[in-house]
C-alpha cells in the first residue's frame, strides 16, 4: 500500500508534512515547518511522535492541504 505525503496548514498558520496511508490514517509527520523553506516530501523524516497532535487538529478541521512553492535543495 503506497503512502500519501502532503503539506498541511493549521488554522494558526503552522505547516506540517504529513504521511498517511491510502485510507487517510496518519503514519507520521514532520513539523511545524518554516513556510519559507519547504522542500521535497521525501526529504523529511516522518515521525509517529506527532501523530496525536496531528489527529487532534484533523478532527475539528483545523488542518487543510496546501500546495506551496517547493525550494529545490
Amino acid at each position: 500500500m503506497a503512502a500519501v505525503k502532503g503539506f498541511w496548514q493549521h488554522t494558526n498558520g503552522t505547516i506540517y508534512a504529513v504521511k498517511s496511508d491510502s485510507f487517510g490514517n496518519i503514519i507520521g509527520g514532520a513539523g511545524p515547518l518554516n513556510p519559507d523553506n519547504l522542500y521535497k516530501h521525501d526529504e523529511f523524516e516522518y515521525r509517529p511522535a506527532i501523530d496525536d497532535r496531528l489527529e487532534e487538529a484533523f478532527a475539528p478541521y483545523k488542518l487543510h492541504r496546501i500546495n506551496p512553492q517547493i525550494v529545490n535543495n
